[in-house]
């Protein structure tokens, strides 16, 4: 008969699709090092976090002879989806949606209801940048986050993962980026994609949306009016720019021009470009010519700094915002 240790509750979690790694920043405690698998204190605490996690009775997490299924999102709607099995994605999505929970039951004006998103795009466009000056990526997030709509970068998720998810969580919009991109334009692009979303009330508490990756061409009407909704918010008009293309060099400066003239940020009108025509070479390389390839992920932390009170989260909420920024920074904030 199989004996029921860490060892083996770590190779069930990981043909569930929970890799070790995963489970020691989301899971494991601050105090946990390898000594503790051996004791028998510290695994009987692991075992209640683990049914708290993945939803099950504690027996079955104490079971060796029972699989540990992921919780199911059936009706989760899978967006630019490469050729992946549903169920390949279940681990990303059930992590990120519990990650979410930590955040929201972490946010520092949790008490106060979220605001909801314009259905219009030009008119939150307006009520953003009322004197018409270009969106970037620390206004959207600004907006976003003093609606009490937290805009969460996950570094730490089961593989394979996704792009952007937007959902409902304990009553509260969400939206989470899977990805590790770290151009300011083309994440604004994301945000403003998976907003529309919520502005359209596609997604719910039991149907997530999720985008897998924006190189894939889904022209289904929940994405072309999703774009279209991210295209008026930071273009304000209902067509991308006509750009030529071409050398890269030639790309930045046409943007560079669009953005004097119609006041929309210039790596942004360059991402809306890739989204359209594929070329996302040739726009990383642009935006990287105007020296705005990089910083997202710089600002995507100090937004959740600002709003998310490590401090007065719970242990086990502290665990799974670790996956967000990572073991030691977080660990840092918690002491």
């Amino acid at each position: 008969m199989r004996r029921h240790t860490f060892q083996t509750l770590m190779r069930r979690l990981s043909q569930s699709g929970f890799r070790q790694d995963f489970i020691r920043s989301a899971i494991l405690p601050d105090w946990w090092d390898d000594a503790c698998a051996n004791d028998q204190n510290a695994l009987s605490d692991v075992e209640i976090r683990i049914a708290r996690f993945l939803q099950r009775p504690i027996a079955d997490v104490r079971n060796p002879a029972i699989e540990l299924p992921v919780p199911r999102y059936d009706q989760a709607q899978l967006r630019r989806i490469r050729n992946i099995d549903r169920d390949r994605l279940g681990p990303a999505i059930h992590s990120a949606l519990q990650i979410a929970g930590a955040v929201v039951r972490s946010l520092q004006s949790k008490d106060h209801p979220p605001t909801i998103v314009p259905t219009d795009a030009l008119t939150w466009r307006r009520h953003i940048s009322p004197v018409g000056q270009a969106i970037k990526l620390d206004d959207l997030l600004s907006d976003l986050w003093s609606r009490g709509i937290p805009v969460i970068p996950v570094d730490i998720l089961p593989n394979p993962t996704f792009q952007g998810l937007a959902g409902i969580v304990e009553d509260r919009p969400v939206i989470l980026l899977g990805h590790k991109i770290d151009q300011p334009g083309r994440v604004a692009f994301v945000i403003a994609h998976e907003a529309g979303h919520i502005a359209a009330g596609d997604c719910t508490a039991d149907r997530p949306v999720v985008d897998e990756e924006d190189e894939i061409t889904d022209d289904s009407e929940i994405e072309r009016n999703a774009d279209l909704f991210a295209i008026r918010l930071l273009v304000g008009q209902d067509t991308i720019p006509e750009i030529t293309g071409g050398d890269f060099r030639e790309l930045a400066q046409q943007a560079v021009n669009l953005e004097r003239n119609i006041g929309a940020e210039a790596s942004t009108i360059i991402s809306a470009w890739a989204r359209h025509t594929g070329e996302y070479a040739t726009a990383t390389m642009a935006a990287k010519a105007l020296y705005r390839g990089v910083g997202a992920r710089n600002t995507l932390r100090d937004h959740f700094r600002r709003h998310v009170d490590i401090n007065a989260a719970t242990e086990t909420d502290r665990s799974l915002l670790r996956c967000i920024y990572g073991d030691s920074e977080t660990r840092v904030a918690a002491d």
